[in-house]
């Protein structure tokens, strides 16, 4: 049984339960607890995200320090204005934060020292408010979840969709994949082409299989239509799926296997979060408009 294998499975029979018995940790008395898992994630996350941009302009970026600081900047100011409402709006101060900093960033090199040598500002510009952007504004939507309504079994239902969907995608996919898949035939999608197409169906299906079912047992936080089920089942299957194969397209465009090596047997923190990462906001706002209609 290979490392990847065996990870996979303790994901599969001891994370998984576990990430949705400790949603229960975070309803909103307990969001500073949250807040600080998710703003350690997104600092860690940074350092990672980092490493995609080629080696050549790595030497003109600012001290280590600084990537974990842009990297969680976003998701704390997302919290401090949670935890503040009355004195700014939480989009208004996120929004400010991003482009206070960006502003900073490139205000920054103009009086840097360059030595002369100006063929790193715009990569160096463009390392800085990445990582703004991934992992930092996607971390706060997953943070955000935690302001809706019992958002303790929303984190549950949000985890199990997500992470059910990577564990069936690789379990489908180990167990059928060769079988169905045609001798010299394409993979279908080039970025990835160990993915095969039944593995993305067995994915697909069980995001919309696991809001089906967490809305017979919470009516209350699920209503509507079974319709209305399925398309938000649906939304959030493509968008964890779109997140494996969007950072399978950053690692190949940096030349790397890994994001980095915090996580023995997965590889870096960006390996294992990323399909929750980028389904996060797509689960805010189909929550929102489908639930809420706001």
């Amino acid at each position: 049984m290979t490392n990847n294998t065996l990870s996979r499975l303790l994901v599969f029979f001891i994370g998984i339960p576990m990430l949705g018995a400790s949603a229960f940790l975070f309803p909103e008395a307990g969001l500073p607890f949250f807040a600080l898992i998710a703003t350690t994630a997104s600092a860690l996350g940074a350092r990672e995200a980092a490493g995609f941009f080629p080696e050549k302009t790595r030497r003109y970026r600012f001290s280590g320090l600084v990537i974990p600081l842009l990297g969680g900047i976003v998701p704390l100011t997302g919290y401090v204005s949670f935890r503040f409402p009355e004195s700014v709006t939480p989009g208004f101060a996120v929004i400010g934060v991003i482009m206070l900093t960006s502003a900073t960033v490139m205000g920054f090199q103009v009086f840097r020292d360059h030595g002369g040598d100006y063929a790193g500002i715009l990569p160096t510009v463009t390392t800085h408010l990445f990582i703004l952007i991934y992992p930092g504004l996607f971390v706060w939507h997953a943070l955000r979840l935690v302001t809706l309504p019992r958002p303790s079994h929303l984190l549950m239902i949000f985890l199990l969709a997500t992470y059910l969907n990577d564990s069936a995608a690789w379990f489908f996919g180990r167990l059928f994949g060769k079988a169905t898949t045609r001798p010299g035939s394409p993979p279908p999608v080039a970025i990835s082409p160990n993915k095969s197409m039944i593995g993305f169906i067995g994915g697909f299906l069980t995001s919309p299989l696991v809001i089906l079912v967490a809305a017979r047992l919470y009516p209350d936080i699920l209503p509507g239509s079974i319709l209305s089920h399925i398309l938000f089942g649906a939304l959030i299957g493509i968008a964890t799926i779109t997140g494996d194969l969007v950072e399978s397209a950053l690692k190949r465009s940096a030349a790397v296997k890994d994001s980095g090596q915090l996580v023995p047997g997965r590889g870096g923190l960006l390996d294992s979060i990323d399909s929750s990462l980028f389904a996060a906001p797509f689960f805010y706002y189909g929550y929102v408009l489908f639930f809420l209609g706001l």
